[in-house]
């Protein structure tokens, strides 16, 4: 399976770069998971969006879904019209999606989306890869998302404050995608619902996880201060997510 970020700031990107989005590639099988603001000109760079499995959406926050809006144009206005493609998200997403579009537009939604909820009790294969959800503890509903395949796993935290579902969805795993949004020392803001390099480093500890890739850090923040707090704590493989970035897990 070979992992590749199409973004990794939180909330707003860095010059040149993205908020958050995650291909994953596995056989001919390719599933996006999330798809925020900027991932979509990263995203035809190493894929054809006409040929998606499906897109997933963690949870409904603008950095992570915010570029639904230039793939749904991209489908809608194909001369071959690929529409259909399965969208995973937490509800409401087509909703919510079209509160600023025209009714016109607004009525395409569902043609070139074919919304699905997701949600804890229901496991979702696509592929040989099995995704597995785990509510996450932020502003708005969402989760967590745990991906087995064939000899590999991996799980991504989303936008959450440490909890016991993120420790259960990431036990154990090759490759944790964990937010670290703020340095150790701004654990009272990330009360509002996410975490610092510390807190994130102590989840891929409890979880006894092999790689921890650090994401969703702020554009304010130095990530590499970030990852050298992280160590503090973790001592594990630890990376920096950037766009371009691939990771390839083998069985």
């Amino acid at each position: 399976m070979l992992l590749t970020v199409l973004g990794a700031s939180g909330t707003y990107p860095r010059p040149g770069g993205a908020c958050n989005g995650y291909l994953l590639q596995d056989d001919a099988v390719e599933v996006v998971l999330d798809l925020g603001n900027g991932c979509m000109s990263n995203l035809v760079r190493w894929a054809d969006f006409t040929q998606l499995d499906g897109v997933i959406i963690t949870h409904l926050h603008i950095d992570h879904f915010g570029d639904l809006y230039p793939l749904y144009y991209a489908l809608r206005f194909h001369p071959q019209k690929p529409w259909g493609l399965p969208l995973y998200q937490p509800g409401g997403c087509l909703e919510l999606l079209g509160r600023i579009l025209s009714e016109d537009a607004k009525g395409y939604l569902p043609q070139v989306f074919r919304e699905r909820d997701i949600n804890e009790e229901e496991d979702l294969s696509i592929g040989k890869m099995t995704f597995r959800f785990y509510p996450i503890t932020h502003m708005i509903d969402g989760y967590s998302v745990r991906v087995i395949g064939e000899g590999w796993s991996l799980a991504y935290s989303s936008d959450t404050m440490p909890s016991q579902n993120l420790v259960k969805a990431a036990e154990g795993v090759d490759l944790f995608i964990c937010e670290s949004t703020l340095p150790k020392e701004m654990e009272r803001e990330a009360s509002l619902g996410h975490m610092t390099s510390h807190q994130a480093a102590e989840i891929a500890k409890e979880a006894r996880v092999k790689c921890l890739l650090l994401t969703h850090i702020w554009p304010t923040f130095d990530p590499q201060k970030i990852a050298r707090e992280a160590a503090e704590v973790f001592d594990g493989h630890i990376e920096v997510a950037k766009e371009g970035m691939q990771i390839n897990l083998e069985g």
